[in-house]
């Protein structure tokens, strides 16, 4: 396992640390999306990262894409625009292209690296989240078609998403689902309003109803009934690279820190002679070079096409406990300046705080880990 970069893995970092602070961090759009922005990720070629060239992709491994999207969090302060980005390419694009004939692929792959269209994975339900086999979404065939009838509840990128894939049950004894392509046009596809939550604002997020719509067969997803292992693979990636991102960030709040640490003094003496504060700071370094790790190790085992169920639930975990912390223990450095909207401090938390939620709660997290951990001895 080679964790050294190779020179284009360099060169992505610096071209992303650019592109990034030159287009994705106007202040005006840190808590709302904006399409100007998408615009200029898809010219910049950031969406067909690890597509095939034959679909215009750049055809790059997992390990650069670990590097990109961990710079993308060091380098964009837009913490809700980077989820956009990720829930359109792993989760939607990348399931499409791994899972879809050559059929779908070539109907949706190259409008979605192009941005034409953007991407959404439907998933959760009202009552439906950590406990995906709880959802009562379902599909009855109807000649060349299946009829899906249910709701998906707080859907990323679902106000502004053109192409969902949506998870639903097939079959009742034994439990199965299979994975749908569906399109906003189609009839009785209905997209909620924006629902407003505490951060990740530049993250659109609504309900979606489908009511008796219509999805031709080809638009299946792998085979019929085998949505279980193709969500199971979909959680793999969001994991990985949705919280690839926290890493870059994690890193960013550190170096603020350092430097408030350095030139705030009290008592005449910089605040970073204090075991209080330098702690602090030691503590987030010793998060992120673990967290890096851990990613690194998850990349090289995607790319060496090897299953990674239990470490993105370690990886996911840690990282999203630490992320929150950091963005916490900033907030204890920067004081009263950190709890104001100037410095950006305040954001940071509340876009932290829903990531140990998302993709799965923390808690579930750890039953994965035990009976992952249980099950090798």
């Amino acid at each position: 396992m080679d964790f050294s970069f190779s020179q284009e893995q360099k060169d992505y970092k610096k071209e992303i640390i650019n592109f990034a602070r030159e287009n994705l961090n106007d202040e005006k759009y840190l808590e709302e999306y904006n399409e100007e922005m998408w615009k200029k990720v898809s010219e910049f070629g950031l969406l067909g990262l690890n597509i095939g060239e034959e679909y215009g992709g750049l055809n790059e491994n997992y390990q650069t894409a670990a590097t990109v999207y961990e710079t993308l969090g060091y380098a964009c302060k837009n913490n809700g625009f980077i989820f956009v980005i990720n829930n359109h390419v792993w989760v939607s694009q990348n399931i499409i292209y791994l899972y879809g004939s050559k059929q779908l692929k070539d109907k949706y792959i190259p409008s979605m690296i192009t941005g034409e269209k953007k991407g959404a994975i439907a998933i959760t339900e009202a009552n439906s989240g950590s406990d995906a086999f709880a959802m009562v979404t379902n599909a009855k065939e109807d000649g060349d078609y299946y009829v899906l009838n249910g709701s998906k509840m707080f859907i990323s990128n679902g106000p502004i998403a053109d192409i969902f894939v949506v998870f639903a049950v097939t079959q009742q004894e034994p439990k199965k689902m299979t994975a749908f392509v569906v399109e906003r046009n189609f009839e009785g596809v209905k997209v909620g309003p924006n629902i407003e939550k505490m951060g990740l604002h530049a993250c659109p997020t609504s309900e979606v109803v489908l009511e008796n719509v219509r999805v031709p067969k080809e638009n299946i997803l792998g085979r019929l009934g085998s949505g279980s292992t193709i969500l199971t693979q979909a959680i793999e990636w969001e994991r990985c690279f949705e919280f690839a991102p926290h890493v870059g960030v994690m890193q960013r709040i550190m170096e603020e820190c350092i430097e408030q640490a350095k030139t705030r003094k009290q008592f005449g003496r910089s605040i970073g002679d204090n075991q209080a504060i330098s702690h602090k700071i030691a503590e987030m370094k010793i998060a992120i070079e673990m967290s890096r790790l851990m990613l690194y190790k998850i990349a090289w085992l995607k790319d060496h096409k090897k299953m990674a169920y239990t470490e993105v639930s370690v990886f996911k975990t840690y990282v999203s406990e630490n992320y929150i912390k950091t963005c916490r223990d900033a907030l204890q450095i920067f004081g009263a300046y950190g709890y104001t909207k100037e410095y950006g401090i305040e954001r940071e938390l509340r876009d932290a705080l829903a990531c140990s939620i998302y993709s799965g709660t923390n808690e579930m997290q750890k039953n994965t880990i035990y009976e992952m951990s249980k099950a090798m001895f």
